[in-house]
């Protein structure tokens, strides 16, 4: 292959191709760098850690408050030989120290009278919690005594006068940690128990767990919390940096539009406001001679003056016809002579640029001949 055939192929390749592949490059966005990426995969995988930290806070929570709500339950028998309720409770944990404190475990007894005793006067309802392992021991008797006292957290003493029978008294206790033992009973004004047509229902409720789950409970609720609130923060910070990668994707796409028009150019010649739209119409006349029509008129003897004057073949030709047939001799050998120039429109039809820059307002076609000549309809 010769120099000049390598010239002519490169000539020949289209300027439409080269503004595209042009356009493809500058449409193709540049490559993210490596650092921002990693940096959203870091993100998201924190973010969904986080999530998950949440979870399982949340989870833990939930069981160690389970554990501390819910109390439990113990029924204390009535005994009617000796007309009191007594019960061991065993050992009560906790982690409070002697005395009262905010870690004493919670005790509640609920007592109901179903039949109180028959004496109307001076009846007093006793209820005691002492630190003592068997209620039954002869010491407990002792321990009553300090309880009455008020002075002892380890003892404790309440009491209702004149309760009413069918009614239900619930009694409060907070204890420290050890071995409990709880006792009702009724008694008159001397202190004797009331033994006769008596009968009690006593059910107790014991939240040993409270403090030992509680204060756990707190603690990992407050780190649920704050494990929430840190991944609130990573999502905001990863939604800020998809956002502003969003926005510089759009201004790429936007910049290589406006590039690719401009390397486009304009789509075509400028349309005319005024003119007409095509070249006029021409009356070509009728072709052929005027139908005869029969006729009952003149007779013969007018017949035979008229058939002696000459006749035509034709009907004369009209001026519009002479004038297109004048127009499309001269109009093609000036369109060829001077230096304007036929932009194709399409479908076959040119426009005429003339020197000045400027458009005629008449619609060419192009002949077999290679010459251009108005079109007519």
């Amino acid at each position: 292959m010769s120099e000049q055939d390598l010239v002519d192929n490169v000539e020949e390749v289209p300027l439409s191709e080269e503004g595209e592949i042009d356009v493809e490059q500058e449409t193709t966005p540049p490559a993210e760098p490596k650092n921002i990426q990693g940096k959203i995969k870091s993100l998201k995988d924190a973010i969904k850690k986080s999530r998950w930290n949440v979870f399982l806070l949340l989870g833990v929570s939930l069981v160690m408050f389970g554990f501390a709500l819910f109390p439990l339950t113990m029924s204390v028998p009535y005994d009617d030989l000796w007309g009191t309720s007594e019960k061991d409770i065993g050992y009560v944990w906790g982690p409070s120290s002697p005395g009262e404190d905010f870690l004493d475990v919670p005790f509640q007894l609920e007592v109901e009278i179903v039949r109180a005793p028959s004496v109307a006067d001076n009846v007093t309802l006793e209820v005691y919690v002492l630190k003592a392992k068997d209620c039954l021991d002869l010491s407990v008797s002792e321990l009553e005594v300090i309880a009455r006292g008020g002075n002892s957290h380890n003892n404790q003493f309440k009491s209702l006068e004149s309760p009413l029978e069918g009614e239900t008294y619930t009694f409060d206790f907070d204890l420290d940690m050890g071995h409990y033992c709880t006792k009702v009973q009724f008694v008159d004004s001397k202190g004797e128990t009331l033994k006769q047509n008596t009968k009690l229902s006593v059910k107790g409720k014991l939240w040993p767990n409270q403090v030992v789950t509680g204060l756990p409970g707190i603690v990992f609720l407050g780190l649920s919390i704050f494990a929430f609130i840190g991944s609130q923060k990573k999502s905001a910070k990863l939604k800020s940096i998809l956002e502003k990668r969003k926005v510089s994707e759009e201004q790429l796409i936007l910049e290589a539009v406006s590039a690719e028009k401009i390397a486009q150019g304009p789509a075509g010649p400028p349309q005319s406001a005024d003119g007409p739209t095509g070249p006029p119409q021409s009356n070509p006349g009728p072709s052929g001679s005027p139908q005869e029509q029969k006729k009952s008129g003149p007779p013969q003897s007018m017949i035979s003056q008229d058939s002696t004057t000459s006749k035509r073949s034709g009907p004369p030709p009209t001026s519009s016809t002479e004038q297109v047939e004048v127009q499309n001799q001269e109009m093609p050998e000036s369109a060829n002579t001077d230096q304007s120039t036929f932009e194709p429109a399409g479908n076959g039809y040119f426009y005429r640029k003339m020197p000045d820059g400027t458009y005629e307002q008449v619609i060419y076609v192009q002949s077999a001949d290679g010459t251009y000549v108005p079109y007519q309809q």
